[in-house]
């Protein structure tokens, strides 16, 4: 499948499931907003990506948006705004599997040499 037709399988919004990140030295996964966290994702065809993590709480929020683009069974996301200062200029990698109304992003984690890469599992909302 071409990357354009791929990238018009992500538009739209997606509901968290789940955030994971797991580690290399096989230590159990961590949940950085809990294991019951909310959240969006929202990929519009004009190339845009906005994400938004919360706890279940209200406590504590993760969010980021900026612009997104499909090669290689990936998706790319350019990050230009964040509640995290230092990830404005990050280049994302996420490897999409797609299947059905359910979307699993995995990839390194933001900074490298962190021994963990991150599982996103979202579902069509």
């Amino acid at each position: 499948m071409s990357a354009p037709a791929r990238a018009s399988l992500l538009h739209g919004g997606w509901q968290l499931e789940s955030w994971s990140l797991i580690h290399d030295d096989g230590r159990p996964d961590a949940h950085p907003m809990g294991p019951d966290a909310r959240g969006y994702i929202l990929y519009t065809p004009q190339g845009q990506v906005s994400a938004t993590i919360m706890r279940a709480d209200g406590s504590a929020c993760f969010a980021y948006a900026g612009r997104y683009e499909v090669a290689d069974g990936a998706v790319y996301h350019s990050i230009e705004l964040s509640t995290d200062p230092a990830l404005v200029g990050v280049r994302s990698t996420r490897h999409i599997a797609l299947d059905g109304d359910r979307l699993v992003l995995s990839g390194p984690d933001f900074a490298a040499g962190t021994g963990r890469t991150q599982r996103i599992a979202w579902r069509r909302a």
